[in-house]
């Protein structure tokens, strides 16, 4: 059943991925399933797509990205390490688990390190791992949620806050936009979990090395797929987490890179008549707004390696060569960028002597409908020494016929 599903899922992207890079796709604007969803390139922090952002809705198994933030925190700060060993402790064991959890099936008495939890975490999704994590880090449950909300107020997420590690309360609360938020900040600041954790496909637990004493386990070793099935299928994909429950739908937030340029896509609320058909489809949604984002945006460097040249009066040449300062990275759509056009305008009639570097300008990047994107100086290019008294005086007679 499972070969089933991921055929389908590589089929899907297969299509999904054809029809956006047909010349349409330039225009087409992407239509999802989810009820909420949110689309942004990562080094610009431009939203290329968003619908119903601001909508809260339980988060679900996504919670489980901030008990990995606090964790990961606990180990920057040296509190902790990624090599220690966690004590597996009754309230974490799998069987003390709620109904339906999705589960790592670590067992009390085990001997499991924080890096092998927060794996745990990250590809089966295990609530189990939750409990332990938190209890490690902050001494009980309570206490790592207390931190968890801390750190959501820290960061300004007003409609954000947590009720448990894992995700599993429907009380859990968040919106795609800030989760996004929340996103983009844990990438800056864990990057490496990433490769670490989020961009494994498998995970198999336990090993040899994680039992206890007696060398049994309820389970023998049990190989589980990363629930974020784009990871190895989609180019580029390697990360973040999933999540569902009855009350959130069927949620992900997913990030990819291609070509040195990072997208992250948030989904809520999707629906699915089955797991097997709510998971196919955020997977879908996820597909169209990645495929739309890198085929129908760029990222644009203006001003970069630009000139134009400049009228210059009262000096030994007419004309200045004059640099475009560049201006910070912009994310628009290629159609906009093709149409989009320079306006350079001299900081007043320029008169020599001008030296090399002088700001003589600015200039502005002007959309088709009049907007403008963004701007800049010009500088000089050249020096431009002063004219002989014959030029100089002719120049003088030519502005003052200009003024009148």
């Amino acid at each position: 059943m499972q070969k089933s599903l991921l055929r389908k899922i590589s089929l899907l992207l297969l299509f999904v991925i054809t029809i956006f890079r047909l010349p349409a796709a330039e225009s087409a604007f992407p239509v999802i399933n989810s009820e909420s969803a949110i689309l942004i390139d990562m080094g610009t922090g431009t939203v290329l797509f968003e619908k119903n952002a601001d909508t809260v809705i339980p988060p679900a198994s996504m919670t489980k990205l901030m008990t990995m933030h606090i964790a990961l925190e606990a180990v920057k700060n040296g509190q902790c390490s990624l090599d220690d060993y966690v004590p597996i402790g009754r309230n974490a064991d799998f069987r003390n688990q709620p109904p339906h959890s999705s589960l790592m099936f670590i067992e009390e008495g085990q001997k499991v390190t924080l890096a092998g939890l927060l794996t745990g975490l990250a590809i089966p999704s295990g609530n189990d791992a939750a409990v332990a994590v938190a209890d490690f880090i902050a001494g009980s449950t309570p206490e790592f949620i207390r931190m968890m909300n801390a750190e959501a107020d820290r960061l300004g997420l007003l409609n954000t806050n947590f009720d448990d590690t894992s995700g599993y309360s429907a009380y859990n609360s968040t919106t795609s936009r800030e989760y996004a938020e929340f996103c983009s900040y844990y990438i800056s600041e864990h990057p490496e979990a990433l490769e670490l954790f989020h961009a494994i496909t498998e995970f198999t637990y336990p090993a040899e090395n994680n039992l206890p004493d007696s060398g049994e386990s309820v389970y023998g070793p049990i190989t589980q797929y990363n629930h974020n099935q784009l990871a190895g299928r989609y180019p580029g994909v390697d990360g973040l987490k999933t999540g569902y429950i009855d009350e959130s739908g069927f949620n992900i937030a997913a990030t990819c890179i291609q070509n040195e340029r990072r997208l992250l896509a948030v989904i809520m609320g999707g629906r699915g008549k089955t797991t097997s058909d709510g998971n196919l489809k955020r997977l879908v949604d996820v597909s169209i707004l990645f495929t739309y984002g890198f085929e129908a945006w760029t990222v644009f460097s203006p001003g970069k390696n630009t000139y134009t040249e400049m009228k210059v009066w009262k000096g030994k040449r007419d004309f200045v060569a004059a640099e475009r300062t560049k201006a910070d990275d912009i994310c628009l759509k290629y159609s906009d960028l093709i149409d989009a056009q320079y306006i350079d305008t001299p900081a007043d009639l320029l008169e020599a002597p001008l030296s090399r570097g002088d700001t003589i300008g600015s200039w502005k990047l002007v959309a088709s409908d009049g907007e403008t994107l963004t701007e800049g100086t010009l500088t000089a290019m050249a020096e431009i020494e002063e004219g002989g008294w014959i030029k100089r005086k002719l120049d003088s007679f030519r502005l003052r016929r200009l003024s009148n």
